[in-house]
């Protein structure tokens, strides 16, 4: 699947502007301030329903309009293409259309094609909360796997009750009616835990390859899940048995302490050389044995327990390579599931990483279906990586911008 045509109508900074992409790499260039976000952002919207940078939906409406609108033409889903419709009015909600015809809910619209998308805010699923991860994970799920998405809204369903049922509780309520309550989340629990404990495993796998692609000096990576129900072993009857015990510490907290709304995803680096070893113990108690700085000037440094954190320790280029390298990872997962290869929008991915790994990024997205790379400044990318994309010069000659600045 690609994107051949995006139509911005009142979208930030946009008042009606039409842009054709190619099927490969595409880089916009563009100084700051001249729409390169917005453009990639509106692209996003049309096919996820969802900004990737606000949840105030009525900042995308450009200023002094009533309504926002965009319109995407994708090849490559069928015979012929087909067109994609989001418009946005403040106080008369979202509508979707797929070529023409009025699409209810958002999962269905996700689940028709696949996008993944890098903004600045994207660097907060390294640096940023654990709800953060744990949402972009079920955000990211829903879309492949159905069954994932039904595990998540029952245990969050039983979680609300349960947390509502443990405040009963300390008001004067029996402990006894938690019961049904514990088996109806410990349940879910479970089953959320297992599907989540999976698709980590299968993703960790292609995120290490890629990671270590992008890693001129030969590091290596790992995504790990932290999860309390590992320990468990992902087992109703043992996870229920520890909701029992935890009972008198929750009714006091009016909150479940335990289960899946605690996981967390953590980026590490595993390895720094050769001949390293890992040994994962369990999600919240991993380590890893080897050097990480053998030929440094403080000598030989052993990894903390888990791998070096990229949340706490990692570099900003090392952080933004470790998006990239889990966005990667998404799309050939989604690839395998569904038998199609989503487009990748990259904004401002260049900047903050140095010469080699610019190169090994292009060359991983040369294989990679559509790329649409933002930038300001086009000597990122060699002569012969631009002679082979498809550039597109912003601010748009033919195109019509309004004065909201690009934010």
């Amino acid at each position: 699947m690609f994107l051949s045509d995006v139509r911005l109508l009142n979208f930030r900074s946009y008042c009606d502007a039409v842009v054709a992409f190619g099927p490969g790499l595409n880089v916009v260039v563009g100084a700051n301030a001249t729409g390169k976000t917005n453009l990639l952002e509106g692209a996003f919207f049309a096919l996820r329903g969802t900004s990737p940078r606000t949840r105030r939906e009525e900042k995308l409406v450009a200023w002094g309009q009533r309504f926002a609108r965009v319109t995407v033409l994708l090849d490559g889903l069928g015979d012929r293409p087909q067109e994609v419709e989001v418009g946005y009015a403040p106080g008369d909600g979202k509508r979707v259309r797929w070529d023409g015809l009025e699409v209810a809910a958002l999962d269905d619209l996700r689940s028709r094609c696949q996008v993944f998308i890098f903004v600045p805010e994207s660097l907060l699923l390294v640096k940023g909360s654990p709800a953060r991860r744990r949402a972009h994970l079920d955000a990211y799920a829903a879309a492949v796997d159905p069954p994932y998405a039904a595990a998540a809204r029952d245990a969050q369903s039983a979680l609300r009750q349960r947390n509502a049922q443990l405040v009963n509780v300390r008001a004067g309520a029996t402990a006894e009616t938690l019961d049904p309550w514990d088996a109806q989340f410990a349940r879910a629990a479970a089953e959320l835990g297992r599907r989540r404990a999976k698709l980590v495993a299968d993703l960790g796998q292609r995120f290490a390859d890629v990671a270590a692609g992008l890693a001129p000096a030969g590091e290596r990576f790992a995504l790990q899940l932290v999860s309390q129900l590992d320990a468990l072993g992902y087992d109703e009857s043992v996870f229920l048995g520890r909701l029992r015990e935890r009972r008198p510490l929750e009714v006091q907290r009016g909150l479940t302490l335990v289960g899946p709304h605690r996981d967390d995803l953590r980026f590490v680096e595993v390895a720094a050389g050769e001949g390293d070893e890992t040994v994962v113990e369990d999600g919240a108690g991993s380590r890893t044995e080897g050097p990480l700085f053998p030929d440094g000037s403080c000598g030989t440094v052993a990894l903390p327990a888990g791998g070096r954190d990229l949340r706490l320790f990692g570099s900003q280029g090392e952080q933004r390579t470790a998006v990239l390298a889990l966005l990667l990872a998404e799309q050939a997962l989604a690839a395998e599931r569904t038998g199609e290869l989503g487009a990748l929008f990259l904004d401002d991915v260049m900047s903050e990483l140095d010469d080699a790994r610019r190169r090994l990024l292009v060359a991983r997205l040369a294989g990679a279906g559509q790329a649409i790379i933002t930038t300001t400044n086009r000597h990122y990318f060699t002569d012969e990586e631009l002679a082979a994309a498809t550039v597109i010069e912003l601010p748009l000659a033919s195109s019509a911008v309004s004065g909201r600045p690009e934010a």
